[in-house]
């Protein structure tokens, strides 16, 4: 039986202007901490000054100052940017609240946005400021929550979400087809364009004539970089005095280039540099003995590979593919294959076992004598295990929108002790 029921909603519409995140550094001030021309980041936006004319002082040519017009056509009829969302969503619980269900649903049109739109160099100007751009982002989220064990001196209380999120854009601006050189009306705005080896119908990579893949000339789309969706477990029990609890959580989908594995494999440093086959070209890379052979396939009848200016391939009926044999330096070829963006391609997903506690309870008897209503310490573990395809990155700090990864600072594990006292 139906124990609980709610309907909400919400609806709110914001403006914004051209605004920065940063004060300019004519405005730091001294004995702030912070060196003459560095930005000092502000948890408001300040006004950017775009939609002035304006000129900028300084060095021109032998360090001599000069003054520069602004390449930015300036919009007296600019108007700010709006963003209006919806969201939608309901409760419900069950047997007594013993099993709870809930819903959410959210829809936002961010825009017209303010943007600067290009401009012929024979105006004058790079740029006019102007709105335009509308995207939607949208997603759901799901959690179930309930209590399946409940005894005089145990309880099981457990909770899973799952969330998802998309922004696809929905307008650019009239006469304009493309944002950005790749984005057209009803994209995603996360798709992974960058660059990419040049394949075959079926899939394999073409190399040229040294043994080395070829890189396509455009940039290519290789998947988007948001997860197709997020997840969360948490459980929690108690047991006369005692509680236990633990979360997993993670996210599922979503791609990325490793620079570490891009920097390390180029560098020698991998660990890949030294097993198999690669192990064995690189001893032979001391002796100058040319002996890696990459995968893939070669043009075997000398015709050259003609692309549209999407970077498809449109002569695959003239070209005549064969098995790769040409032996090539171990070097060579990793600084070529790794060196392209696609041979650095990493899935985004992982679970990890976010949090552990274990607690104690004082009892009542104990606390009275002290005039304490409540006393309890919990030990915490945090970051406990992690789950990934690739583990020398962690890939949770690298969430939504992120195409490449970076040079970070290892997650750590970290345990602690809680102690919380009510008088």
């Amino acid at each position: 039986a139906i124990s609980y029921f709610k309907l909400r909603g919400s609806y709110a519409k914001v403006g914004s202007t051209a605004v920065n995140s940063t004060i300019s550094s004519a405005a730091v001030l001294s004995g702030s901490g912070l060196g003459y021309g560095a930005d000092y980041t502000t948890p408001y936006g300040g006004p950017s000054y775009k939609n002035i004319s304006s000129y900028n002082v300084s060095p021109i040519y032998n360090n001599q100052p000069g003054a520069t017009y602004t390449a930015i056509l300036t919009n007296p009829d600019l108007e700010p940017s709006f963003s209006s969302a919806y969201e939608t969503g309901a409760e419900l619980k069950f047997f007594r609240n013993r099993l709870g269900v809930e819903a959410t649903y959210f829809n936002c049109l961010d825009g017209p946005r303010i943007f600067e739109l290009p401009l012929s160099q024979a105006t004058g100007y790079n740029y006019l400021l102007t709105n335009g751009i509308k995207s939607r982002r949208t997603g759901w989220e799901l959690t179930l929550s309930g209590s399946p064990l409940r005894r005089t001196n145990f309880n099981w209380d457990v909770m899973v979400n799952w969330s998802t999120y998309k922004e696809v854009l929905t307008e650019i601006y009239p006469g304009i087809e493309t944002l950005d050189q790749f984005f057209k009306v009803g994209d995603r705005l996360d798709k992974l364009y960058t660059s990419a080896f040049v394949r075959t119908k079926d899939g394999q990579v073409i190399n040229d004539a040294s043994g080395r893949p070829i890189q396509n000339p455009v940039s290519r789309y290789l998947g988007n970089m948001n997860p197709d969706w997020s997840w969360s477990i948490n459980n929690r029990f108690n047991y006369k005095q005692f509680t236990f609890g633990f979360q997993f959580d993670g996210r599922v989908g979503g791609k990325m280039v490793d620079y570490v594995l891009r920097q390390t494999m180029r560098g020698g440093r991998h660990i890949a540099t030294i097993q198999g086959d690669m192990g064995v070209a690189r001893a032979n890379d001391i002796k100058g003995i040319k002996s890696y052979v990459g995968q893939g396939v070669v043009v075997a009848n000398g015709a050259t590979i003609n692309y549209d200016v999407d970077g498809n391939i449109t002569n695959y009926d003239q070209l005549a593919f064969a098995a790769n044999t040409t032996p090539t330096f171990l070097q060579d070829y990793i600084s070529r294959y790794n060196g392209i963006s696609e041979g650095n391609l990493i899935d985004k997903t992982y679970a990890k076992l976010r949090e552990v506690t274990i607690g104690f309870n004082l009892p009542k008897s104990f606390l009275n004598r002290m005039s304490i209503q409540r006393a309890s310490i919990t030990l915490v573990g945090r970051n406990l295990l992690y789950f990934a395809k690739v583990k020398d990155i962690d890939l949770d700090q690298f969430p939504g929108m992120t195409s490449q990864s970076s040079l970070q600072t290892p997650t750590s594990k970290s345990y602690g002790v809680n102690l919380n006292i009510t008088f």
